[in-house]
C-alpha cells in the first residue's frame, strides 16, 4: 500500500506516504540466513538473533541502504553461490543490527492509520455477512502472513465470533509446528476456538500410493488441506452444507495472480464458501514492520533464511528454498527426497542422471503417473463425453481415495466432487 526507503540511520525500512506501484517484497536477514550462505567467511557479526542484520530482495542484500551482496542459483543439493558487492562496514568491523524499536517508531504514525482502516474493513465485513455465514474462520498456516491476519481479525472482533483453523498436512516445518503450539495457547488463553485439521493418511502412505505432487498434479492440497479442512468444520458447524468465510492472508504483491484477487470473493478458494483477504494491499515492508511493532512470533523458518514456510518439500518452491529446508531439517527433507529417487529410480541408467533430475527440479514437472514405479490399478475410458475411472480390486472405499481427486460435496447418489473450481 505505501512505498518504503532504507534509512540508513536505524538500518530499517522507512514508509512513504506515496501509494506503492510494485513492491520487491524486502525480508529480514538474521545470522543463521548468513551462516548458511557462507557470508561468515567474509563478514564479522554476532551470532545472536535477537534482530536481523539487514535486508534482502529476493538475491539481493541490502545493509543500511547499501546492496551489499548477493546470490545465485542452489538445489536441494547445492548451495546458492555468492557474490560481496562491497563491505558492509569499513575494515572488517562488526555488522550492525537493525534498530528495531527505532524503526517502529519512525513508521508508527503511517502504520497505525493502515492498521485501524484494516481493522475497520475486517469488523464491516463481518457486520455485513453476519446473518449469511455459518463459521467466520482465520486460516492459519503459521507463515508471517497469517499471524498479521489473525491478529488484525482477534482485534477487529469479539473472539467468540470466529475460529482459527490449521490444516496440519503433517509436511510443514518443524519451526512452524513450535509457532503453531504457542499460538494455540495463545487462542486458548483468549478463549478462541484453535482447530487443527488433518488428513487421517500419513504423507508417506499417499506419497508412495499416488506419487509425489507435482506443480500440476498438486493431489496434496486436496488430500492433506482442503479435505480435512472442511470436515473439521462439518464438524465444528454440524452442517454438511455449511456456508462458511475464511479470513485469508493473502496479498496482492505476492504474484500476477493474486494481484486479481478480491477483497471479498466467493468461490475463489473454494466452492460455495467466502474469502476475505484483510491484508490483500499490504506489501511485506508494512507486514514486518507491523510484526515488530505488535511483537508478534516470528517463524523461526524465516530467520534461517526461508522466504516462505509451507509443507517441507513442496513442488512449488525454488530450488534455493530446497537448499535451506534440507540443511536445516536433513531428517524430514530426505524423508520425501527418498520417495521421490525411489519413484523415479526406473527411468534412469545411473544414480548420476538421477540426481541431476531431482537436483533441477524435474520431479516437479510430472502431469501424470507414467514415469513412476506405483501401481495404477484403475483403467480409464470415456463415454458421451465423460470421463470414466474403473477401479481394479478396490482395497479401501471409494469415499475415501476420492479425496486425492477433491471433495465430496454430499453424501449421496447422485454425487458432486469439487475439483479444482469446477463440480461435477
Amino acid at each position: 500500500m505505501y512505498a518504503y526507503t532504507y534509512d540508513e540511520q536505524t538500518g530499517g525500512l522507512l514508509l512513504t506516504s506515496s501509494p506503492l506501484a510494485f513492491s520487491k517484497e524486502p525480508r529480514p536477514v538474521y545470522y543463521k540466513e548468513l551462516d548458511i550462505l557462507g557470508f561468515d567467511k567474509y563478514w564479522n557479526y554476532a551470532r545472536n538473533d535477537s534482530y536481523p542484520y539487514m535486508w534482502a530482495e529476493a538475491n539481493n542484500y541490502f545493509y543500511r541502504g547499501r546492496k551489499v551482496a548477493q546470490t545465485k542459483g542452489g538445489s536441494c543439493y547445492t548451495a546458492p553461490k555468492i557474490k560481496i558487492l562491497e563491505d558492509p562496514e569499513p575494515d572488517g568491523q562488526p555488522l550492525r543490527f537493525v534498530d528495531i524499536p527505532a524503526m517502529v517508531e519512525k513508521n508508527r504514525r503511517i502504520l497505525e492509520g493502515l492498521v485501524q482502516d484494516t481493522i475497520k474493513e475486517v469488523y464491516n465485513t463481518y457486520r455485513k455477512y453476519q446473518k449469511k455465514i455459518d463459521v467466520f474462520y482465520v486460516a492459519f498456516s503459521g507463515g508471517k502472513d497469517s499471524i498479521v491476519t489473525l491478529d488484525i481479525v482477534q482485534k477487529a472482533l469479539p473472539h467468540n465470533t470466529f475460529k482459527v483453523l490449521f490444516g496440519d498436512t503433517r509436511m510443514e516445518f518443524p519451526d512452524t509446528y513450535d509457532l503453531v503450539n504457542k499460538v494455540e495457547a495463545y487462542c486458548d488463553d483468549q478463549q478462541i476456538d484453535f482447530i487443527r485439521a488433518r488428513s487421517e493418511y500419513d504423507p508417506e502412505y499417499t506419497w508412495n500410493k499416488f506419487g509425489p505432487p507435482a506443480t500440476v498434479t498438486r493431489w496434496c492440497c486436496s488430500a492433506h488441506k482442503t479435505v480435512p479442512q472442511v470436515l473439521a468444520l462439518r464438524k465444528k458447524t454440524g452442517k454438511s452444507d455449511f456456508t462458511g468465510m475464511a479470513f485469508i492472508g493473502i496479498r496482492a504483491s505476492e504474484s500476477v495472480a493474486r494481484s486479481e484477487y478480491d477483497y471479498v470473493s466467493l468461490g475463489e478458494k473454494h466452492k460455495g464458501q467466502y474469502s476475505c483477504n484483510p491484508i490483500l494491499e499490504w506489501n511485506s515492508a508494512e507486514l514486518y514492520l507491523y510484526i515488530y511493532s505488535e511483537n508478534l512470533p516470528l517463524n523461526e523458518a524465516y530467520k534461517k533464511g526461508h522466504r516462505r514456510v509451507g509443507c517441507l518439500v513442496c513442488p512449488r518452491a525454488a530450488e534455493r528454498n530446497d537448499y535451506m529446508s534440507r540443511v536445516w531439517y536433513p531428517e524430514y527433507f530426505d524423508k520425501f527426497l527418498k520417495i521421490i529417487e525411489r519413484m523415479y529410480q526406473k527411468e534412469f541408467t545411473n544414480n548420476e542422471a538421477l540426481r541431476n533430475f531431482v537436483e533441477n527440479g524435474g520431479w516437479k514437472a510430472r502431469k501424470n503417473g507414467r514415469d513412476l514405479s506405483i501401481e495404477i490399478g484403475y483403467s480409464e475410458s470415456k463415454k458421451r463425453g465423460g470421463q470414466i475411472l474403473t477401479i481394479e480390486t478396490p482395497r479401501t472405499e471409494w469415499k475415501e481415495w476420492i479425496k486425492t481427486v477433491g471433495v465430496l460435496l454430499n453424501d449421496s447418489s447422485p454425487y458432486t466432487i469439487l475439483f479444482g473450481e469446477l463440480s461435477s
